[in-house]
C-alpha cells in the first residue's frame, strides 16, 4: 500500500507540473498575440485617412491596430455656414449639432484605441486644399463667438464624443486669418482638445498662431506636420523648426499614389528620408491611407509605419 500511496503521489505531481508548463505556454502565446509594433519613446508615427476610416468597417480599423502607427488622423471634416458638417461627403452632424452619421463609426473608432493596438491618438481634421471651412470658421466666430451655446462648439464637442479625438488638426490651405484661427484653438483648448498644425506654406500664419496661442494657452498646440510633398514638396523640417518654439515638425510623405501607383514613395525611400532627417523632427506621417489601400502592391500599412518608426530610431 505505501508503495502504491508513493506512485498515486507521484502522478499527482507530474500531473500538477504539466498543467504549470500549459498554463505558462498559454499565457506566452497571449502576450505574443498582444504584441503590436511602436514608435520609439518620445516620437510618433501618424497616418492621414479618408473615406476608408468611416466606411471601411472593422477591417479598416484592425489593419490601423496592428499596424504600427501611433496615430489616425480622420481626415476631414467641412464646416457649412449654418454649422452643420460633413466628413468628407458625407453629411455627420445638422445645424443643431446633432450627429446624423453612421451609428456604428463610435463603436468602431472605439476599437481603435482598445488594447492591443499602437493606436494611442485620434485626430480630427478640419480643412483642405480649396475648402472654405476656414472662413466658416472666422464668419461663425464673429457672428456667435466661441462660448458653450454656440454652433462651433456644440457640433465640435459632438464630434469628440462621437469620434473619441483627443486633437484637431488643422488644414488651412486657403483662409489664414490669424485672429479667428486663435479664438477656435483657445476654445478648443478649454474642451480639452489639442491641436495639430498641418502647414506647407504661409510660415508667418502658422508662427503668429502658435506664438499667440502658446502665450495664453501653453502646449495646447503639441504637434506641427509639415507636408513636404506636392505644394510642400521643398520644405525642410529644419528650417520650419525655428517657428515653433521648441516643437519639432513631423515629416510629412505620401505612399505610393496616382495612375498605376508611379507617383510618390514606397516604403524604402520613405524610410532613407525619414532616417536623413531624425534628428530634425518629432515624427513622421504618411498621406494618405486611400492610396496605400489602391497601391497595395507597392507596400501595405505596417510597412510605412514600420518604415517610419525605424527610421525614428
Amino acid at each position: 500500500m505505501t508503495i502504491l500511496k508513493k506512485l498515486f503521489y507521484i502522478l499527482i505531481l507530474i500531473g500538477v507540473a504539466s498543467c504549470n508548463s500549459c498554463d505558462k505556454s498559454d499565457n506566452n502565446t497571449d502576450v505574443k498575440k498582444e504584441e503590436v509594433p511602436s514608435s520609439p519613446a518620445g516620437k510618433y508615427s501618424a497616418i492621414f485617412g479618408g473615406g476608408p476610416f468611416y466606411t471601411g468597417g472593422m477591417e479598416v480599423i484592425n489593419d490601423l491596430k496592428s499596424s504600427g502607427f501611433s496615430t489616425v488622423i480622420l481626415w476631414t471634416i467641412h464646416i457649412k455656414e449654418d454649422g452643420s458638417m460633413n466628413y468628407n461627403d458625407t453629411p455627420i452632424i445638422n445645424s443643431e449639432g446633432e450627429f446624423i452619421g453612421d451609428p456604428e463609426w463610435k463603436s468602431r473608432l472605439e476599437q481603435l484605441t482598445t488594447a492591443p493596438t499602437s493606436v494611442d491618438r485620434i485626430e480630427l481634421g478640419i480643412g483642405a486644399w480649396g475648402a472654405k471651412s476656414w472662413q466658416v470658421i472666422k464668419d461663425l466666430i464673429a457672428k456667435e463667438g466661441t462660448g458653450p451655446e454656440t454652433k462651433l462648439y456644440k457640433a465640435i464637442q459632438k464630434l469628440q464624443d462621437i469620434t473619441g479625438a483627443t486633437a484637431i488638426n488643422y488644414d488651412d490651405e486657403v483662409t489664414f486669418d490669424v485672429a479667428s484661427t486663435v479664438d477656435f484653438t483657445l476654445m478648443l483648448a478649454d474642451m480639452g482638445l489639442k491641436v495639430g498644425l498641418c502647414p506647407y506654406n504661409e510660415t508667418e500664419y502658422w508662427k503668429s498662431v502658435y506664438e499667440q496661442v502658446e502665450a495664453e494657452k501653453p502646449g495646447t498646440i503639441d504637434r506641427v506636420y509639415l507636408q513636404c510633398y506636392a505644394g510642400g514638396a521643398k520644405n525642410k523640417p529644419a528650417e520650419w523648426n525655428q517657428y515653433f518654439g521648441k516643437l519639432k515638425v513631423s515629416y510629412g510623405l505620401w505612399c505610393r499614389n496616382g495612375e498605376n501607383c508611379q507617383n510618390g514613395d514606397n516604403p524604402a525611400t520613405i524610410g532613407e528620408k525619414i532616417t536623413s532627417e531624425k534628428e530634425n523632427i518629432d515624427g513622421g506621417f504618411i498621406w494618405l491611407y486611400d492610396d496605400i489601400q489602391k497601391c497595395a502592391a507597392y507596400g501595405k500599412s505596417s510597412s510605412y509605419a514600420k518604415a517610419i518608426n525605424d527610421g525614428l530610431k
